[in-house]
Order: structure tokens, then C-alpha cells, then sequence
């Protein structure tokens, strides 16, 4: 099953946010991160969706809002 996931880049970071450092996320959603960044709305597997789960925001070399639909 595929999850369409978008990552934004982001400035303001909300305190309430929780936040997953790139070190964090699970092997899958740690090899698609760089492509996410460059193709910010794409298809992707359960596997990799399963990463950024518990995420609002992922901090790789910026701040990312992750959206999962």
C-alpha cells in the first residue's frame, strides 16, 4: 500500500511539535529523506510512511513539516 507523504521546509518551529531527528527514523524513512526533500509530494511504501509516523517535524539539514495522506 502506498501513502502519499510530503515534506515542506519549514522556518518557525512550534513548541508543541514533535520533532524526529534524521538519526531517529527507521532505515527505510532514513534512505528516502534526501529524495523527499528534492520531490516534496510523492508516493511512498507503508514501510517507509511507518517511519515519520511520530513525527510532525523532521530535522535532517533544515526543519521539515512531514504530512501524510
Amino acid at each position: 500500500m502506498s501513502v502519499d507523504i510530503t515534506l515542506e521546509r519549514v522556518d518557525d518551529v512550534p513548541a508543541e511539535s514533535r520533532i524526529c531527528h534524521y538519526d531517529e527514523l527507521g532505515e527505510a524513512a532514513k534512505e528516502r529523506l534526501p529524495a523527499l526533500t528534492d520531490d516534496p509530494g510523492t508516493d511512498v511504501d507503508g514501510t517507509v510512511a511507518d517511519g515519520f509516523q511520530d513525527c510532525d517535524l523532521v530535522k535532517f539539514t533544515e526543519y521539515y513539516e512531514v504530512s501524510l495522506h
